[in-house]
């Protein structure tokens, strides 16, 4: 199979790919996304048979908020493969072809959200973000909270709200880990689409300063939120008072929260609960340059430990390698010793975005210490992290992989 990036004589293959798998041809996103964004705004790689597309992936680029810097990274989408090459471990191939291409441009890691993990396991890809997924009936949707009559209410356009949420969407997120950076066009992608697809933006203010919004639409008696955010407790009680203002017409309000939202400790029925739900995967492409770019804390300073890492789908990144850390950086030695640190490149994955404690890892068999002093170290250089990022939890705004 022949590997290449698509262009304009070939896009209109992969818009019929698509159309076969996807969104099609005529609703909003469709036209949306490939009169304005593919080929545009992105990179599309696709396997060739004789000229005709079988398989194809989109990156889509995006600056990623992790570890105290801004990394340029590609968010995968639109993987799909034609019919008549399924089965035949084609998209193996194209991931493989993806891997190379994107370690030649150094990109250190890719990010996607998948509609079935299990699909992404086997070629390295890990969660890193995870969710609180609530589904609450509207009818009995009460909380207590402070007084609110300072907290009010303001409908606005949904393709026009970008000045409003960007400051409250910028100051929340500056105590999380793992957020995308949204420009101007970042913003007018995810709400032109937004409203194309009919959703509605509410603003909650005190005193004319914006606190919070909700991003939404109602169908099948469903209030789907596709983000919601707030810089307080009132104006999260006050949201959540609009949405019960749907109740009668509507049943029930679906909500993807940050995985540290504790709503649910103010709900009265413990059967209303949400439950944890794995959101976002990603890949670690070049460990090397991971590992040269962290930040390395003080009391890390002059210590070293072995790492041994594998990586069954690129080989560069299995390496047994001695870490000294110093005040320039990780110095990456040769060395035959034994590992005092064992893992797969999901754990480390995992490791580097800060999604999940160490000890956790650890006691899952996901990652292997030699001793308690090797744990600690591991800790120091990969602390767990505020991890959020609240892309839509809707398929066709935030282009989810397919």
């Amino acid at each position: 199979m022949d590997f290449r990036l698509v262009n304009a004589k070939t896009l209109p293959q992969a818009m019929d790919l698509w159309d076969e798998c996807f969104e099609k041809k005529g609703t909003p996103f469709y036209e949306w996304y490939h009169s304005h964004y593919a080929l545009q705004q992105n990179q599309i790689i696709g396997g060739f048979e004789n000229d005709q597309l079988m398989t194809m992936l989109h990156l889509n680029p995006y600056v990623l908020h992790l570890r105290e810097k801004e990394w340029k990274i590609p968010y995968i989408v639109g993987v799909a493969t034609d019919p008549v090459a399924r089965g035949s471990h084609v998209m193996g191939q194209l991931l493989e072809t993806t891997f190379t291409m994107l370690r030649a441009m150094k990109v250190p890691f890719v990010i996607l959200m998948p509609i079935y993990a299990g699909i992404y396991q086997p070629y390295g890809f890990a969660y890193t973000h995870f969710r609180k997924e609530y589904n609450l009936p509207l009818r009995s949707l009460d909380l207590g909270g402070d007084a609110l009559d300072r907290y009010t209410l303001r409908r606005v356009p949904t393709e026009k709200a970008a000045p409003l949420l960007a400051p409250v969407y910028e100051a929340i997120m500056k105590s999380y880990h793992g957020w995308v950076k949204r420009d101007q066009r970042v913003w007018e992608n995810t709400l032109l689409t937004a409203a194309a697809e009919g959703y509605e933006t509410v603003v909650v203010e005190n005193h004319g300063a914006p606190m919070g919004y909700g991003v939404y639409n109602k169908e099948n008696g469903v209030v789907n939120v596709q983000e919601m955010l707030f810089a307080d407790a009132p104006a999260k009680v006050r949201l959540l008072q609009y949405m019960k203002g749907f109740a009668g017409t509507w049943q029930t309000l679906h909500w993807l929260a940050a995985d540290d939202d504790l709503t649910y400790l103010q709900l009265p029925d413990q059967q209303l609960a949400p439950k944890t739900a794995p959101f976002m995967m990603g890949r670690v492409v070049n460990a090397t340059q991971c590992l040269q770019q962290l930040e390395i804390p003080e009391n890390l300073l002059g210590e070293t430990f072995v790492l041994g890492l594998k990586d069954e789908q690129i080989p560069l990144n299995t390496m047994l390698v001695k870490l000294r850390f110093t005040k320039e950086g990780t110095q990456i030695l040769n060395t035959l010793d034994d590992p005092d640190v064992l893992m797969d490149i999901r754990a480390f994955t995992q490791l580097f975005f800060g999604a999940l404690h160490v000890q956790a890892l650890l006691r899952s068999g996901m990652v292997y210490a030699a001793n308690a002093t090797a744990a600690e170290k591991l800790e120091m250089l990969f602390p767990k992290n505020n991890i959020s990022l609240p892309l839509s939890n809707n398929k066709r705004t935030t282009l989810v992989d397919k």
